[in-house]
């Protein structure tokens, strides 16, 4: 999903909660049903600005318990928790056993570090502009919502694609020590 939402919006970054998908997706073919039944909520994709320091904010969350457990209502939401960030266009690298906010050891955009003040154009979803689940994604600016698309359009989207399912498996978080 957030290879689709990176491709989809032309942005830098794709960023989704891993808590979008309320399964995973079975070997074989996959119906509209099937796609309705694992993103059965009405998000949609957007694209905007956001400063290097919110991404890696959020990117600082997504490691910790009570915002990957943290259980979500309203917002067209239909997963039962926010889980995990999705990522696409960004490589991380993590330390659990540093403290909490201080464990992203290094971030990678385009081969070069996350700068914090710089702007980075990203594709993510609706949902995170309104201020649910990672906060810091709220404070994105220049935000273009890509309507009537839903999210799992664009999953569709990359399931027709070989290239992109190869590129799916690709590691974006590389995590040591502690327990996720």
């Amino acid at each position: 999903m957030a290879s689709g939402l990176r491709a989809w919006t032309a942005a830098e970054i794709g960023l989704v909660n891993a808590g979008q998908a309320t399964a995973g997706l079975p070997a074989g073919r996959v119906t509209r049903a099937r796609l309705l039944e694992l993103c059965p909520g009405p998000i949609n994709p957007c694209r905007m600005r956001l400063r290097g320091a919110h991404i890696r904010r959020a990117l600082e969350e997504a490691l910790l318990p009570e915002f990957t457990g943290k259980e979500i209502r309203g917002f067209g939401f239909r997963g039962k928790v926010l889980g995990t960030l999705a990522l696409d266009g960004i490589t991380v690298e993590a330390e659990l056993d540093r403290p909490a906010y201080e464990r992203i050891v290094r971030a990678a955009v385009g081969g070069g570090e996350l700068e914090d003040e710089r702007e980075y154009v990203v594709g993510t979803i609706d949902m995170f502009t309104f201020g649910a689940g990672y906060l810091s994604l709220s404070h994105g600016t220049h935000v273009e919502y890509m309507v009537p698309e839903l999210l799992r359009d664009v999953l569709a989207g990359q399931l027709r694609d070989a290239a992109a399912l190869r590129d799916s498996t690709a590691p974006r978080w590389h995590v040591r020590g502690g327990a996720r």
